[in-house]
């Protein structure tokens, strides 16, 4: 049986970011990814400023730009009748998610196209279908099978269409939900929206559109380390998803290489993980959780919003 330290199952932004940090720490460690890249898959293709960040830790921004990655220098937000633009103090990118995917699992330990099908606790770790390891991450996404979740009704819909190049951040709040577009390499805006389920059928006509759902914010508990979406989403309209997939795996494997080195136990770890990510995230999931039900109004709070604070959110 073939034995690693950790495996982590998703090799997505989260689980490529985490394998990454592993290895860094001279942890051995493997993502097991059921698709291959690179693939489409519904986002907004926004790097926040806070993301970008990470990415710099990671080494990946220079590949990211030679791969046409935009600079976003701005936003403009739309709500009811109303528009702010929005100045960032350190500039974000724009990039499809197909692209970004495949250029941080390079050369990450992540071995495409393996659907994980069981996971076993054991005396002594776990065995994943023929892998033995001591620790498991999850970082299989709002849809994966292994850590449950509370979904709503939200679907998240995206396409891309040629387009001038653009350093700004288009978003609007509408009736079914929000959601926008950003530049991306090759010539190319990308759209995404969040919208209500029954809407669906109204948003559908676009040559390509794709669909992900059902949203789920939260999770419920569970015996794994869940990072990225398993953890539970971060409202779009933050415009820092990607950013928690990045910061979240990143945490996790700084977690368990401290905690394998020390000898301490699976549960420890997943409890100073779990401490430590509610601390980081906690304020911003709150925000979004409250700003949810009044969304159509956002623009108005922007507008009266000093510019520094609103760059905190994002930075």
């Amino acid at each position: 049986m073939i034995r690693h330290d950790v495996v982590v199952i998703g090799g997505s932004l989260a689980g490529a970011a985490c394998v990454r940090e592993l290895t860094r720490n001279g942890i051995n460690a493997i993502a097991l990814e059921r698709d291959r890249f690179p693939r489409p898959k519904v986002c907004g293709g926004f790097l926040s400023p806070g993301a970008v960040k990470v990415l710099e830790h990671l080494g990946l921004v220079d590949e990211l730009l030679r791969a046409g990655a935009v600079e976003v220098k701005s936003a403009r937000i739309h709500s009811g009748g109303i528009s702010v633009d929005l100045p960032f103090e350190r500039s974000g990118l724009g990039i499809s998610r197909s692209t970004l995917d495949d250029i941080v699992a390079r050369g990450a330990g992540i071995q495409q196209g393996c659907m994980v099908r069981q996971v076993k606790r054991e005396s002594v770790g776990f065995r994943v279908d023929d892998l033995a390891c001591r620790v498991v991450i999850d970082a299989s996404g709002k849809l994966g099978r292994f850590t449950e979740r509370k979904g709503t009704a939200e679907v998240g819909v995206q396409y891309s269409e040629p387009a001038t190049k653009s350093s700004v951040l288009d978003f609007a709040f509408f009736e079914d939900g929000y959601g926008g577009s950003v530049s991306v390499e090759g010539g190319r805006s990308n759209y995404c929206f969040l919208i209500r389920k029954d809407a669906l059928p109204q948003h559908l006509s676009r040559r390509e559109c794709l669909v992900t759902g059902p949203i789920a914010y939260d999770r419920l508990p569970g015996q794994f380390i869940a990072i990225g979406d398993a953890a539970g989403m971060v409202d779009p309209f933050c415009g820092d998803g990607m950013r928690h997939a990045l910061e979240s795996g990143i945490l996790a494997a700084r977690v368990v290489a401290s905690g394998i080195r020390r000898g301490v136990s699976y549960q420890e770890m997943k409890w100073e993980y779990e401490s430590r990510w509610e601390r980081a995230w906690a304020v911003r999931r709150a925000l979004g959780a409250t700003l949810r039900p009044v969304q159509r109004y956002f623009a108005l709070g922007l507008k009266v919003a000093p510019t520094w604070l609103v760059n905190r959110v994002w930075d």
